[in-house]
Formats: structure tokens, C-alpha cells, sequence
């Protein structure tokens, strides 16, 4: 690309600008010029036609004055007949002539008989006039040429005794054509340009009207047609020439022409436009010097800074600011600016460089081990990877990986701070650098996970090496006077095969240590396929439920729940089924904690819901109405905001009460979170649901706060009922929850109840409710209803 620098854009731009604007300026003011030339011959042209017409009304005038003053010196008003009248005329006749300018004298007597006093033969076409002054008694004007132009007057005469004779007088209009030309300076004419060739019938000179009238007859027709005016040149000379129409005559047609020579005018018209342009060049000139000695300056300048810049890049900073052009001494301009924020630039570029490469030899230190431990990070652990796996083609040992992670680290971050955290981990540093060997490799993989790389060659060592940082991390740690019991958790993977990559190996640990935290924790698990096949599995499974809402693959069952004292149907608990394409009936245990871990429960948890209401309106319309159904809600769909409104909504669109539902609550769910819990569950009861606790005796439950909840019913969980026959402890605890519940007046539901001898039990035991498959399977819902006639009998007994 070629190179145009900065300084000579703006001149050439600069001048292109000035030179439009200077030829717009001139092109106006030489227009201007022309507009005003034929404006002022416009006005010419009018002026001609005013005096013309001034000039034929002055004559007009004068011969009706003299005709009405010799008819009244003649005493023709006191003569019966018009001879003395004529006698008077003719004897006088050459006097008039001569006074007057009378080219012709016509006179028609009362009886229209025409008498020539001093004329030649009359004009047919003049008797229009002649017949209008006899008729109308008015004198009658008009314009006649023939061998020359005149002006044709008639006027009346009346007698004494009442006769009307007319007297046409023909003046010429020499004296008019050399009046105007005197007046207008310049040459005036009457032409004919009628015919082929064009005839001069008057002139006030002479000299130029007749050669113009040869060589220009046509355009002199045109402009007259036209109303124009015609500029042409003759002999050298620049004229202008006015046409006015005059008489129209069969086939002929007469105009005055006015001849202006306008070359002196032209001629300087033509300096003047000369000058202009010549001015405009100076000013063009002038600007443009001006601006090229302003803008080479500038360029200078600012190639001295470009020709400086490069030195920045390879660090000449010095250099750098001997190259920069000096700042003016005068007036500061931008350059000026440029150059004080370059020279700050560089010295701020040395200052960094120095910090820069200072702390870059503090990063090589710092890039393979941690900040806060001293073990290696991750970027040591991959690269010994790379280094240990590849020497394993020449060996016949393994390279093991331990990956632990602290247990309940979390909580101490939490509960205690970044501060304690932060020595928890020094301290737990410190116990895995004393429980390894000196060849074994140990890093901090992040946060509370860490990871020991170490060669083996057989891999019962790595069992022995994790049980013995399983103690070492079980002992307490005392850290500025607080206790923490903290234990590891710990997967193992092991490799002879020098191909696999680096995080290969280290993912197999990662899975393993999360197998061995979903066990409890401070525990040991090694890697196998079987694993990796059902974290596959797992993650199979987690998409295809997040199509299975989509597609309707999920449904709901409903077991019933019979009371022991009556066995009538007091309700139903609803069951989410899952009927995948490809895997048929999943069981709920497979996919409920994917649903969660994929935070889909709240979705499906409202899908759930709304059949709920659906199912329940069509047991309503078939006459169960003083029937609930109990729906499981997990913790996220509790705490959902939206889930108070939605149920509203639902109850207002199915037409339901809301003592026709019973939540159930899970006991690890009142534990998460229990002061929000109790708020959400005051808030439905308001609303009119029921509330039951689920599996209650399985995990965390306290009575503190199991009174400060709004719930109607314990649900004792399956495990213990399966056992209460068999096993004293269980026995112990359903007899004593039964009583525990009882005392706090609300009902008791047993789940799992397969045996009659369960049943009677539980019966004896003032047990309200029982549900399990002793009594039904879950049923699906469009088969409830066809399920519940043939099971219960007219007092809805089950059978």
C-alpha cells in the first residue's frame, strides 16, 4: 500500500476543498454576471416598447387636435354640406404637409364617396377602420406598411346639418424610429420578416439594420416568435438585438428591431471575469503555501516520532528519547502533547520491563509448586507425569496416583474462615510430605485436594500408603487452640501402560475418591471399570432425563392408604414412574437422586404435582371425595418462591380443596434448612394442605422443632416395619414413635406393610394407617379407578 503521509492528506484535502469552493464562488458570481446582462437587456427591450408606444400616442394625439382645430377654424360645425370644408383643406393642404409630416390625406363624404386630397390609392385594408369611425363615431388607429410604415389615423367630422364624414390622415413613422434610436442609443428599424427576403422599410442610421437583416432574418424570426432577444456577431463586433412585433399583414410580417452593440460591454465583462479567476488562483495559491509550510512542519515532527517508536519495541529506551523531536518553543500544539505522552510512555515501559522481568523470574520460582504449601501444583504434577509415564516403557513397575480430599474442609472454610482453612491446609501439607517417601511426588491439586504420584511395583503398596495417611489425617489437629477431627477420603488408580495421558490418570483417581466420599468418607477406593462403566451409565441416564419430561415418558402410580381400625381407603400416596425407550421401567431409586443432582426435580416435581390435582378431580367425579393424596416434595421444589402461587392456581383450576392434599416431608429435607421450612410450611397450612413426615426415624429429626411445625401425620419408614417381627430393636422403635406421636396428637402412617401378621401388630399397636403391598401395588392412574372397584366393597372397605 502506498504510503501518503498524514500532513499531505490534509493540504490536498484542504485544497480540494478550497479549490470547489472558490470554482462554486466564481462559477456564481460569472453567472450572476450573465443573469444581470440579459436582465438589463430585458429591460431595454421594454423600454423600446414603452417609448414606442409613447411615440405613436403623442402623434395620435397631435393629429386629432389639429383635425378638431381646423374643422373648427373652417366653421364646419355652421356649413350644411363639407365643400368649404375641402375647398379650405385643399388650399392649405401643403402647409399641413409640411407642418405635420403628412404622408397621405384621404377623405370619405357622408354618402362614403372618396376624395384624395394629397394621397395615392387607399388601402383596402384600412377600410375596417374607416366603416368603424362611421359606425361608432370614434376616431380609429392603426399601423400600415406597405413600401414604407405609417401611422393611419381616421377621424369623424360632423356638420351643420348632422352629416358624418371621415378624413384619414397617413403619417410616417421616420420621426418615431429616429426618436427611439436618439433615446436608446443604438440603432432602431422596422423590418418585414414575412417574406423571403428580408426588407428594411425604415432605420435611424442605415447601417447595420439591412446586412443583419440578410444574414440573421431567421434567428430574428425566431426571437420575435419567442419574445427573445437575438446575440450574434457581425463584421467583429458583438451585438444585441430586441424584436418587437408590429403589424401582421397577410403573408407579411413587420417588427421594430433595436440594434445594441454590446462588444465594449462583453469586452469588459470578459476582463472582469478574467480577474475574478485570476483572483480566486491568487487566493487558491496563497492558502495552499500557507497550508503546505504548516502542515510540513507537522510532518517533520511526526515522522521524527515514528522513526523514534521502534526503539520502544526493543527496549532502546534510551534511544528512544534522543530520537524524539524536540517540543516548540512558542505555542504547544498536539505534536507537543504527543511528544510529552511518549516520553512519559517510555519511562513508564522501563519501569514495567524492570517489574516485569522481575517478577517473572519470582513466577518461573512460583509456576511449578503451590503459594500457600510449598507442594508442587499442577503444572509439576503433569509435567513429572509426562516424565514418569514415558519411563515406564522401560520398567516393569506402576505409577500409582492417590487423589485425596479433606473431609468436612468445607465447614471449617465456612464456620471458622479463610484464615483457619488456610492452616488446616498447611497442617495437612505437613502430615502428607511425613507420610510419603522421598521419591514419591506430592501436590495440591486445588482447594482440599491433593494428589501423590509415586512409582510402585506392586499395587497393594498404594492400599498401604492411603491407609497410612487415612491415620495420619484421623489424628485431631490443633491449630491456635481450636480441635478439628477431620479425616481424607481417597482414590487410587494405577497405570503400566506408558501411552495413557497424563489426565487420564488422574481422572480415574478423581472418580475413585468421589466413590470413596459417596461410602462416608476417610476411606480408600481404588479405580476399576465397573466404575467408570456407571459413571457413564449415570451420566446416559442424566441426559435422557432431561428429554423424558419433553417426550411424557414419566408417569405417576398411586398406592393406597388404608386405615387398620375400619380398612377403609383414607387416600393415596403418589409414586413417579419413569418408562424410558430404551430401558423400560427405570425404578425411581436409579433416577431420583440424578433428577436432583441435574436440578430437574422442581420441573418434574410441578409436572408431578398438577397430575396430582388431575387424578384427584377424577376420583372427586367418581365419588371419592373425602379422600386425600399424599405428594412427596423434595427440598428444592419447598423452597421454591413460585410454588404457594402455582398451587393456588391449580386449586382455583381443578376446583379442589386443599385438605384434599397431604406434602410429605422427608426428615434429611427439615434439616437443611428448618427456620425457612417451617415458614414455607406455615404458609401452605394457611392455605389449607396437610403435612406428613417421611421415613421418620431414618435420619435427623428433633422434637423441638417437630412441634413447631404445622404436621398432621408421621410416616414411619419401611425399614423398620420389614424388621419389627425379626429384630427387637425395631420393634422398640415403632412402638415408641407410635407413642412419641401419638402423645403429640397426630396420625401415624407405616409404610411397607407386606404381612397380615405386620398388620396386626401395628393394629395392636394404635397404628392409624398402614400402605404397602399387602394390601396394593402402586397403580397406575388411568387404571385407579377400574383397581379400586374390584378391591373395595360397598362401604369402601378393602377387601
Amino acid at each position: 500500500m502506498r504510503f501518503i503521509s498524514l500532513p499531505k492528506k490534509i493540504l490536498l484535502l484542504t485544497l480540494l476543498l478550497m479549490l470547489v469552493l472558490l470554482t462554486l464562488l466564481t462559477s456564481m458570481s460569472l453567472q450572476r454576471l450573465n443573469e444581470n446582462f440579459f436582465l438589463q437587456q430585458q429591460q431595454k427591450q421594454q423600454q423600446v416598447q414603452q417609448h414606442f408606444n409613447q411615440y405613436q400616442q403623442l402623434l395620435q394625439q397631435q393629429q386629432q387636435v389639429w383635425v378638431e382645430a381646423f374643422a373648427e377654424v373652417s366653421g364646419l360645425l355652421r356649413q350644411d354640406s363639407f365643400q368649404p370644408f375641402l375647398a379650405e383643406l385643399e388650399r392649405q393642404l401643403d402647409a399641413i404637409s409640411i407642418h405635420l409630416n403628412i404622408e397621405n390625406l384621404w377623405f370619405f363624404g357622408p354618402d362614403g364617396q372618396q376624395h384624395v386630397l394629397h394621397a395615392t390609392v387607399f388601402p383596402a385594408q384600412l377600410e375596417p377602420m374607416v366603416q368603424y369611425s362611421f359606425s361608432q363615431q370614434r376616431p380609429g388607429y392603426q399601423l400600415h406598411c406597405g413600401q414604407s410604415c405609417s401611422s393611419m389615423l381616421s377621424m369623424p367630422l360632423a356638420n351643420g346639418g348632422a352629416e358624418v364624414a371621415v378624413i384619414v390622415i397617413s403619417r410616417t413613422l421616420a420621426d418615431v424610429v429616429l426618436a427611439i434610436g436618439q433615446s436608446m442609443q443604438g440603432e432602431v428599424a422596422i423590418v418585414e420578416l414575412g417574406s423571403d427576403t428580408g426588407v428594411t422599410l425604415l432605420s435611424s442610421s442605415g447601417k447595420v439594420a439591412l446586412p443583419v437583416l440578410n444574414t440573421q432574418r431567421a434567428a430574428l424570426t425566431h426571437a420575435l416568435h419567442n419574445s427573445e432577444g437575438l446575440r450574434f456577431t457581425d463584421n467583429g463586433k458583438q451585438y444585441f438585438a430586441h424584436v418587437l412585433p408590429l403589424v401582421v399583414q397577410p403573408g407579411q410580417q413587420y417588427a421594430l428591431l433595436l440594434l445594441e452593440d454590446i462588444s465594449r460591454y462583453l469586452a469588459a465583462n470578459r476582463r472582469f471575469q478574467w480577474q475574478l479567476i485570476g483572483l480566486a488562483l491568487l487566493c487558491f495559491m496563497t492558502f495552499g503555501i500557507l497550508i503546505y509550510a504548516l502542515t510540513q512542519r507537522l510532518s517533520q515532527r511526526l515522522l521524527g516520532v515514528s522513526r523514534a517508536l521502534p526503539m520502544l519495541a526493543q527496549s532502546r529506551f534510551q534511544r528512544f528519547r534522543q530520537l524524539l523531536p524536540k517540543p516548540s518553543r512558542w505555542l504547544a500544539d498536539e505534536v507537543d502533547n504527543l511528544h510529552n505522552a511518549s516520553l512519559t510512555l517510555s519511562q513508564q515501559l522501563e519501569q514495567l520491563q524492570d517489574n516485569v522481568a522481575q517478577q517473572t523470574r519470582e513466577l518461573e520460582n512460583m509456576a511449578m509448586f503451590d503459594l500457600l504449601t510449598g507442594l508442587a501444583n499442577r503444572n509439576m504434577l503433569q509435567f513429572q507425569l509426562k516424565k514418569r509415564l514415558a519411563a515406564l516403557a522401560a520398567e516393569r513397575d506402576y505409577l500409582g496416583l492417590l487423589f485425596l480430599d479433606v473431609d468436612q474442609f468445607k465447614r471449617v472454610n465456612d464456620i471458622r474462615g479463610h484464615e483457619q482453612g488456610d492452616l488446616v491446609l498447611l497442617e495437612a501439607a505437613q502430615r502428607l510430605r511425613n507420610g510419603i517417601n522421598k521419591a514419591d511426588l506430592a501436590c495440591r491439586f486445588g482447594g482440599d485436594e491433593f494428589v501423590v504420584a509415586c512409582q510402585v511395583s506392586n499395587p497393594d503398596q498404594l492400599e498401604a500408603l492411603a491407609i497410612k495417611l487415612i491415620t495420619a489425617f484421623a489424628e485431631p489437629m490443633r491449630l491456635q487452640g481450636d480441635v478439628y477431627q477431620l479425616g481424607v477420603s481417597i482414590g487410587i488408580s494405577y497405570t503400566r501402560d506408558n501411552n495413557l495421558q497424563p489426565d487420564d490418570l488422574v481422572r480415574q483417581a478423581d472418580l475413585a475418591m468421589y466413590q470413596a466420599k459417596a461410602r462416608g468418607g476417610n476411606c480408600l477406593h481404588f479405580y476399576s471399570q465397573q466404575m467408570f462403566d456407571h459413571f457413564q451409565n449415570r451420566l446416559a441416564l442424566e441426559n435422557e432425563l432431561k428429554h423424558a419430561l419433553a417426550q411424557q415418558q414419566f408417569a405417576i402410580h398411586l398406592q393406597p392408604k388404608i386405615m387398620l381400625d375400619t380398612q377403609r381407603l383414607q387416600g393415596f400416596e403418589v409414586l413417579l414412574r419413569w418408562q424410558s425407550p430404551s430401558r423400560g421401567m427405570v425404578p425411581p431409586d436409579e433416577f431420583i437422586s440424578i433428577l436432583e443432582y441435574a436440578r430437574l426435580m422442581i420441573p418434574v416435581g410441578y409436572w408431578v404435582i398438577e397430575q396430582s390435582f388431575l387424578a384427584m378431580q377424577q376420583l372427586q367425579h367418581a365419588g371419592y371425595a373425602d379422600i386425600t393424596i399424599a405428594i412427596n416434595l423434595s427440598a428444592e421444589q419447598l423452597m421454591d418462591k413460585g410454588l404457594p402461587s402455582y398451587l393456588d392456581t391449580l386449586l382455583q383450576q381443578y376446583h379442589l380443596q386443599a385438605s384434599n392434599f397431604e406434602l410429605e416431608l422427608t426428615e434429611s429435607l427439615l434439616a437443611q434448612n428448618i427456620q425457612d421450612t417451617i415458614t414455607t410450611m406455615h404458609q401452605l397450612k394457611a392455605m389449607g394442605f396437610l403435612f406428613a413426615i417421611d421415613d421418620f426415624g431414618t435420619g435427623y429429626s428433633s422434637l423441638s422443632y417437630l412441634r413447631q411445625m404445622p404436621v398432621d401425620t408421621i410416616k414411619i419408614d419401611k425399614s423398620f416395619v420389614f424388621g419389627m417381627l425379626d429384630n427387637q430393636a425395631d420393634f422398640d422403635i415403632i412402638t415408641s414413635t407410635i407413642a412419641m406421636v401419638k402423645k403429640l396428637g397426630l396420625a401415624v402412617v407405616a409404610e411397607g406393610v407386606e404381612t397380615q401378621a405386620q398388620c396386626r401388630m401395628l393394629k395392636a399397636h394404635q397404628c392409624d394407617i398402614a400402605q404397602g403391598y399387602l394390601f396394593s401395588k402402586p397403580v397406575a392412574a388411568s387404571q385407579l379407578l377400574a383397581h379400586l372397584q374390584a378391591n373395595l366393597d360397598e362401604r369402601r372397605c378393602w377387601r
